[in-house]
């Protein structure tokens, strides 16, 4: 009887520390279903894209929605690439937050409103890739021609709902015009 005692005693402690290990699994990463946010902004790649755009559209004396932003990626390591006629930058999903609120800190970036203008998608079972061509406006009381460019986001569904695994987006200019195929 005693060496069950002991044996009882023993499991205790790794039964104990596999509880605490769980617990504090749920609390650092919860399951899906409760980072799901809003069930529109990830029940659908409509919704992904449209959540995409209103999360960083801004008007002046706001901020971007950067919650609801961040629960339409994957993970804080998703890539956010910047291809620009100066060079690219690549970023993860916390350094774009980061580069985009510095602009704003500097004041440089005072309101943003990027919207959908036309989409071309191609899927393959739960893999999505996405061209979707915007119109954008930033300091929106200044008047000016929006610029126009390309998002291309790289999406796949798990858990009931489409998650954004990586996305690049590149402005139009003078020497890089935005094919017609992509503006249908």
């Amino acid at each position: 009887m005693p060496h069950t005692r002991s044996s009882r005693k023993g499991a205790r402690i790794p039964f104990a520390a596999f509880l605490l290990c769980l617990t504090a699994g749920i609390l650092l990463f919860p399951p899906a279903a409760s980072c799901a946010g809003r069930d529109s902004d990830v029940g659908s790649i409509d919704g992904v894209v449209l959540a995409l755009y209103e999360s960083i559209s801004f008007p002046e004396g706001k901020t971007p929605d950067w919650d609801r932003f961040r629960n339409l990626f994957l993970s804080a390591a998703s890539p956010c690439v910047r291809m620009a006629s100066d060079g690219v930058l690549v970023m993860d999903r916390e350094a774009f937050i980061a580069f985009f609120e510095g602009r704003i800190r500097k004041g440089t970036l005072k309101s943003f409103a990027e919207r959908e203008v036309a989409r071309t998608t191609e899927i393959y079972g739960g893999l999505a890739q996405v061209f979707s061509t915007y119109e954008k406006r930033m300091n929106l009381a200044d008047p000016g021609t929006p610029a126009r460019g390309i998002n291309g986001l790289q999406l796949f569904f798990k858990d009931g709902r489409w998650w954004i695994s990586s996305l690049a987006w590149q402005d139009e200019h003078a020497g890089l015009l935005i094919p017609p195929k992509y503006v249908k």
